[in-house]
Protein backbone atom coordinates (compact mmCIF):
# COMPACT_ATOMS: atom_id res chain seq x y z
CA UNK A 1 0.00 0.00 0.00
CA UNK A 2 1.36 3.61 -1.37
CA UNK A 3 1.22 6.49 1.02
CA UNK A 4 -1.86 7.91 -0.81
CA UNK A 5 -3.78 4.55 -0.52
CA UNK A 6 -3.83 4.61 3.35
CA UNK A 7 -7.19 6.36 2.89
CA UNK A 8 -8.39 3.94 0.26
CA UNK A 9 -9.77 1.29 3.50
CA UNK A 10 -11.99 4.19 5.32
CA UNK A 11 -13.24 5.79 2.18
CA UNK A 12 -14.48 2.41 0.45
CA UNK A 13 -16.13 1.39 3.32
CA UNK A 14 -18.08 4.37 3.72
CA UNK A 15 -18.15 4.50 -0.45
CA UNK A 16 -19.94 0.91 -0.03
CA UNK A 17 -22.19 1.86 2.59
CA UNK A 18 -23.87 4.29 0.40
CA UNK A 19 -23.75 2.58 -2.57
CA UNK A 20 -27.34 0.50 -2.13
CA UNK A 21 -29.18 3.93 -2.00
CA UNK A 22 -26.86 5.95 -4.13
CA UNK A 23 -25.64 5.66 -7.56
CA UNK A 24 -22.68 5.88 -8.74
CA UNK A 25 -23.39 9.53 -10.07
CA UNK A 26 -24.87 10.94 -7.10
CA UNK A 27 -21.59 9.74 -4.44
CA UNK A 28 -19.29 11.42 -7.07
CA UNK A 29 -21.01 14.35 -6.08
CA UNK A 30 -21.44 13.97 -2.56
CA UNK A 31 -17.28 13.36 -3.34
CA UNK A 32 -16.74 16.76 -4.82
CA UNK A 33 -18.90 18.21 -2.10
CA UNK A 34 -16.65 16.76 0.50
CA UNK A 35 -13.41 17.47 -1.20
CA UNK A 36 -14.13 21.01 -1.73
CA UNK A 37 -15.29 21.77 1.66
CA UNK A 38 -12.14 19.88 3.53
CA UNK A 39 -10.05 21.76 0.79
CA UNK A 40 -11.59 25.07 1.19
CA UNK A 41 -11.53 25.26 5.07
CA UNK A 42 -7.96 24.10 5.22
CA UNK A 43 -6.97 26.59 2.72
CA UNK A 44 -9.11 29.62 4.94
CA UNK A 45 -7.33 27.98 8.16
CA UNK A 46 -3.66 28.46 6.86
CA UNK A 47 -3.70 31.57 4.49
CA UNK A 48 -3.53 34.96 6.21
CA UNK A 49 -6.49 36.33 5.07
CA UNK A 50 -6.20 39.56 6.52
CA UNK A 51 -2.60 40.00 4.71
CA UNK A 52 -4.23 38.88 1.36
CA UNK A 53 -6.91 41.41 1.42
CA UNK A 54 -4.86 44.26 1.88
CA UNK A 55 -2.74 42.98 -0.41
CA UNK A 56 -5.97 42.65 -3.08
CA UNK A 57 -6.61 46.15 -2.13
CA UNK A 58 -2.75 47.61 -2.90
CA UNK A 59 -3.47 45.29 -6.21
CA UNK A 60 -6.72 47.56 -7.35
CA UNK A 61 -5.57 50.51 -6.31
CA UNK A 62 -2.36 50.00 -8.73
CA UNK A 63 -4.49 48.71 -11.28
CA UNK A 64 -6.58 52.14 -11.02
CA UNK A 65 -3.55 54.26 -10.84
CA UNK A 66 -2.58 52.47 -14.10
CA UNK A 67 -5.46 52.86 -15.65
CA UNK A 68 -6.22 56.48 -14.99
CA UNK A 69 -2.56 57.48 -16.46
CA UNK A 70 -2.06 59.41 -20.08
CA UNK A 71 1.81 59.69 -19.67
CA UNK A 72 4.41 58.34 -21.80
CA UNK A 73 5.10 54.55 -21.15
CA UNK A 74 8.45 55.42 -19.89
CA UNK A 75 6.76 57.22 -17.01
CA UNK A 76 4.41 54.71 -16.90
CA UNK A 77 6.98 52.35 -15.77
CA UNK A 78 6.43 52.97 -12.07
CA UNK A 79 3.20 52.09 -11.92
CA UNK A 80 4.12 48.85 -14.11
CA UNK A 81 6.39 47.74 -11.07
CA UNK A 82 3.80 48.29 -9.00
CA UNK A 83 1.20 46.23 -10.52
CA UNK A 84 3.19 43.70 -11.13
CA UNK A 85 4.72 43.98 -7.59
CA UNK A 86 1.75 43.19 -5.73
CA UNK A 87 0.45 40.63 -7.99
CA UNK A 88 3.54 38.77 -7.87
CA UNK A 89 3.12 39.51 -3.74
CA UNK A 90 -0.33 37.66 -3.39
CA UNK A 91 0.73 34.95 -5.19
CA UNK A 92 3.91 33.58 -3.24
CA UNK A 93 1.20 34.65 -0.43
CA UNK A 94 -1.55 32.00 -1.47
CA UNK A 95 1.03 29.34 -3.07
CA UNK A 96 2.52 27.80 0.18
CA UNK A 97 -1.30 27.42 1.62
CA UNK A 98 -2.81 26.53 -1.90
CA UNK A 99 -0.21 23.51 -2.23
CA UNK A 100 -0.79 22.16 1.26
CA UNK A 101 -4.93 22.15 1.38
CA UNK A 102 -4.71 20.11 -2.29
CA UNK A 103 -2.67 17.75 -0.45
CA UNK A 104 -5.10 15.64 1.33
CA UNK A 105 -7.30 15.50 -2.49
CA UNK A 106 -4.43 13.27 -3.73
CA UNK A 107 -5.53 10.44 -1.29
CA UNK A 108 -9.52 11.03 -2.92
CA UNK A 109 -7.88 11.12 -6.18
CA UNK A 110 -5.99 7.79 -6.04
CA UNK A 111 -8.68 6.25 -4.56
CA UNK A 112 -11.26 7.34 -7.21
CA UNK A 113 -8.60 6.52 -10.14
CA UNK A 114 -9.31 2.81 -8.51
CA UNK A 115 -13.03 3.10 -7.19
CA UNK A 116 -14.37 4.82 -10.49
CA UNK A 117 -11.68 4.37 -13.10
CA UNK A 118 -12.49 0.76 -15.11
CA UNK A 119 -14.29 -2.42 -14.71
CA UNK A 120 -12.95 -6.45 -15.16
CA UNK A 121 -13.58 -7.68 -18.22
CA UNK A 122 -17.09 -9.78 -18.50
CA UNK A 123 -17.36 -13.15 -19.39
CA UNK A 124 -17.74 -13.33 -23.26
CA UNK A 125 -15.42 -10.03 -23.47
CA UNK A 126 -12.26 -9.94 -25.34
CA UNK A 127 -9.42 -7.31 -23.74
CA UNK A 128 -6.68 -5.79 -25.58
CA UNK A 129 -3.07 -6.41 -24.01
CA UNK A 130 0.17 -5.71 -25.02
CA UNK A 131 3.61 -6.23 -23.25
CA UNK A 132 7.29 -4.64 -23.53
CA UNK A 133 9.28 -6.10 -25.11
CA UNK A 134 6.91 -7.24 -27.62
CA UNK A 135 7.07 -10.71 -28.78
CA UNK A 136 5.03 -12.25 -25.80
CA UNK A 137 1.36 -13.52 -26.06
CA UNK A 138 -0.69 -12.27 -23.34
CA UNK A 139 -4.80 -13.02 -22.67
CA UNK A 140 -7.50 -13.26 -20.11
CA UNK A 141 -8.57 -16.32 -18.71
CA UNK A 142 -12.06 -16.88 -17.14
CA UNK A 143 -10.87 -18.96 -13.54
CA UNK A 144 -13.75 -21.98 -14.65
CA UNK A 145 -10.83 -22.69 -16.95
CA UNK A 146 -8.50 -23.94 -14.51
CA UNK A 147 -5.03 -21.56 -14.54
CA UNK A 148 -1.85 -23.67 -15.53
CA UNK A 149 -0.47 -23.28 -11.70
CA UNK A 150 -3.64 -24.98 -10.04
CA UNK A 151 -4.51 -21.74 -8.45
CA UNK A 152 -8.70 -20.91 -8.34
CA UNK A 153 -10.55 -18.07 -7.40
CA UNK A 154 -14.28 -17.85 -8.48
CA UNK A 155 -15.42 -15.33 -10.67
CA UNK A 156 -11.91 -13.35 -11.30
CA UNK A 157 -10.05 -13.63 -14.73
CA UNK A 158 -6.74 -14.72 -14.73
CA UNK A 159 -3.72 -12.53 -16.80
CA UNK A 160 -1.61 -15.50 -18.55
CA UNK A 161 1.44 -14.47 -20.54
CA UNK A 162 3.49 -16.81 -22.66
CA UNK A 163 6.84 -16.23 -24.25
CA UNK A 164 7.44 -17.61 -28.50
CA UNK A 165 7.60 -21.14 -27.43
CA UNK A 166 4.34 -21.28 -25.44
CA UNK A 167 5.48 -21.07 -21.78
CA UNK A 168 4.17 -19.33 -19.65
CA UNK A 169 6.12 -16.63 -17.78
CA UNK A 170 3.75 -14.46 -15.77
CA UNK A 171 0.01 -15.84 -14.49
CA UNK A 172 -1.78 -13.76 -12.22
CA UNK A 173 -5.33 -13.14 -10.92
CA UNK A 174 -6.95 -9.82 -12.12
CA UNK A 175 -8.59 -9.07 -8.76
CA UNK A 176 -8.88 -5.82 -9.25
CA UNK A 177 -9.47 -2.89 -12.35
CA UNK A 178 -5.79 -2.31 -13.09
CA UNK A 179 -4.42 -1.21 -16.53
CA UNK A 180 -1.13 -2.33 -16.36
CA UNK A 181 1.47 -4.38 -14.76
CA UNK A 182 5.21 -4.01 -14.73
CA UNK A 183 8.14 -3.71 -12.05
CA UNK A 184 7.99 -1.77 -9.20
CA UNK A 185 9.03 1.94 -9.27
CA UNK A 186 9.78 4.36 -7.36
CA UNK A 187 5.96 6.00 -8.06
CA UNK A 188 4.41 2.78 -5.94
CA UNK A 189 5.78 4.14 -2.57
CA UNK A 190 3.17 6.84 -3.35
CA UNK A 191 0.54 4.91 -5.23
CA UNK A 192 0.45 0.88 -5.21
CA UNK A 193 -0.15 -1.50 -7.64
CA UNK A 194 -3.21 -3.44 -6.17
CA UNK A 195 -2.00 -6.37 -8.65
CA UNK A 196 1.14 -6.55 -7.28
CA UNK A 197 4.66 -6.22 -9.59
CA UNK A 198 6.70 -8.05 -11.92
CA UNK A 199 9.42 -9.62 -10.45
CA UNK A 200 13.03 -7.69 -11.15
CA UNK A 201 14.47 -10.90 -13.18
CA UNK A 202 11.49 -11.36 -15.19
CA UNK A 203 11.61 -11.41 -18.88
CA UNK A 204 8.61 -8.81 -18.68
CA UNK A 205 8.81 -5.04 -17.93
CA UNK A 206 5.14 -3.96 -18.69
CA UNK A 207 1.56 -5.42 -19.27
CA UNK A 208 -0.39 -2.97 -20.42
CA UNK A 209 -4.01 -4.27 -20.09
CA UNK A 210 -6.99 -2.23 -22.10
CA UNK A 211 -9.53 -2.56 -19.54
CA UNK A 212 -13.31 -1.12 -20.63
CA UNK A 213 -13.96 2.11 -18.74
CA UNK A 214 -16.58 2.23 -15.83
CA UNK A 215 -19.70 4.67 -16.92
CA UNK A 216 -21.03 6.71 -14.36
CA UNK A 217 -23.62 8.53 -16.81
CA UNK A 218 -25.82 6.96 -19.39
CA UNK A 219 -25.65 9.76 -21.53
CA UNK A 220 -23.41 11.68 -23.50
CA UNK A 221 -19.75 11.04 -24.86
CA UNK A 222 -17.21 8.86 -23.59
CA UNK A 223 -15.41 11.70 -21.34
CA UNK A 224 -19.04 12.48 -19.94
CA UNK A 225 -19.50 9.47 -18.64
CA UNK A 226 -16.67 8.77 -16.34
CA UNK A 227 -16.08 9.77 -12.79
CA UNK A 228 -13.18 12.24 -13.78
CA UNK A 229 -16.49 14.44 -15.31
CA UNK A 230 -18.66 14.43 -12.51
CA UNK A 231 -16.10 15.08 -9.83
CA UNK A 232 -13.70 17.46 -10.93
CA UNK A 233 -17.19 19.33 -11.80
CA UNK A 234 -18.31 19.63 -8.74
CA UNK A 235 -15.12 19.94 -6.99
CA UNK A 236 -14.74 23.21 -9.05
CA UNK A 237 -18.27 24.41 -8.51
CA UNK A 238 -18.41 23.48 -5.39
CA UNK A 239 -15.02 25.08 -4.70
CA UNK A 240 -15.98 28.87 -6.33
CA UNK A 241 -18.99 28.84 -4.20
CA UNK A 242 -17.42 28.66 -1.13
CA UNK A 243 -15.06 31.26 -1.62
CA UNK A 244 -17.41 33.46 -3.27
CA UNK A 245 -19.71 32.80 0.10
CA UNK A 246 -17.07 33.10 2.33
CA UNK A 247 -15.67 36.07 0.08
CA UNK A 248 -11.90 33.80 0.60
CA UNK A 249 -8.54 35.73 -1.41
Amino acid sequence: MGLFDLAGPVLTWLDQSLAAAVPAAGRLVLWGLVAAAFSMALYAALSPQQRLRRIREQAVEARRALDSYEGSFADARPLLAAMFSTSMKQLAVVFGPAVLASLPLLFMLAWLHGAFGYVLPEREATVDLRTLPEGYEATVRQSEAAPLSGREVAETPFLVVRDGRGRVVEERALNAPVTSLHKEQWWNLLIANPLGYLAEDSPLEWVEIDLPRQEVLPFGPWWLRTWEFVFFTTLVAASLAIKLLFRLV
